[in-house]
């Protein structure tokens, strides 16, 4: 339901999307200044 804080469950899941995102970023811009 909008407005509803989230569930840890769901927060510690965007946490993790989060974190993959920025590995993937940091990943093709470390191959691509290479």
């Amino acid at each position: 339901v909008p407005g509803c804080p989230p569930t840890a469950e769901a927060l510690l899941y965007g946490i993790i999307q989060l974190q993959k995102k920025i590995q993937r970023t940091n990943t093709i811009a470390k191959s691509s200044q290479a």
